[in-house]
């Protein structure tokens, strides 16, 4: 996958943000941060769930990713209105649907959706997506015949 990132930033001159989006709790930031950088992935934003043990904001632990989601990544494409977005998630869980209701509320932005298929998903979770724009991949060398 970090290939795939990389060959993104050179197509696109290195104007290219990644914003890495998850519903994971901002307790794994230190982890995955180091993760990503030691494994060689290009630098990028972090947007994960803040949760504290001491308040309410626990129960986000539990929260819909599918609603979390769509919260976290609205505030970024109306913070860049005039960028170009290429979603890219897995389908283990609601990134398939949470990509489809963006992609229908910024058909202008959001150029390709990208979903690795994890559990053998199928073409109905993105029904209605022009099949131009969207598409299942394995490992992300499937993928690399889009960007270079």
């Amino acid at each position: 996958m970090k290939e795939l990132f990389h060959a993104c930033k050179s197509k696109y001159d290195n104007n290219c943000s990644i914003h890495y989006v998850s519903a994971s709790p901002y307790q794994l930031f230190e982890e995955l941060s180091n993760f990503f950088t030691s494994t060689g992935f290009p630098s990028a934003t972090y947007h994960l769930k803040r949760i504290r043990v001491k308040d309410k904001t626990l129960l986000q632990f539990f929260a819909d990713p599918e609603d979390y989601k769509i919260r976290q990544i609205t505030p970024i494409l109306n913070t860049y209105p005039l960028r170009k977005f290429i979603l890219i998630g897995d389908s283990g869980e609601k990134d398939p649907e949470v990509y489809k209701e963006l992609i229908r509320r910024y058909p202008n932005q959001i150029e390709k959706i990208w979903i690795r298929n994890v559990n053998g998903a199928n073409a109905t979770r993105m029904e209605g997506v022009d099949p131009g724009r969207w598409r299942y991949f394995s490992d992300g060398y499937d993928l690399m015949d889009e960007v270079v």
